[in-house]
């Protein structure tokens, strides 16, 4: 599908700013093509050929738009999010009052104290 806009409209635009258009726009209608198959597939309980009718695509549409979808969550936010209880549970077996007098050990707790403070505060904030 080729979608072309009159140069009148696109008056006062250069062309790295014509460049950026071109991206937003495939970026939205890829999204409205992605949550258009997804509202099809929760309607469609039969395993019949897809089909995307012109009120699913303006539901779609009205979910993007107004900001109704989850928004896409980074990696970063998973790995968060599984390495805080992780960290907990290590930082909490790695408890030893007879092993903190170690200054080696106490040096390598306060580094996982540490890691796990800052992961479950980023985790907590990122939700």
């Amino acid at each position: 599908m080729n979608i072309e806009f009159p140069e009148n409209e696109l008056n006062g635009f250069n062309d790295q700013s014509k460049t950026k258009l071109a991206e937003y726009i495939k970026e939205f209608g890829s999204d409205l093509i992605t949550e258009a198959n997804r509202l099809e597939s929760d309607r469609n309980n039969s395993s019949q050929i897809p089909e995307i009718t012109s009120s699913m695509v303006n539901d779609a549409n009205t979910l993007i738009r107004r900001g109704l979808l989850k928004p896409k969550k980074e990696m970063l936010h998973y790995f968060l999010r599984i390495g805080s209880p992780i960290l907990s549970m290590a930082t909490s077996m790695m408890y030893d009052p007879n092993k903190l007098v170690d200054k080696t050990y106490m040096f390598f707790f306060i580094i996982a104290l540490t890691a796990t403070i800052l992961t479950v505060t980023f985790s907590t904030i990122k939700d």
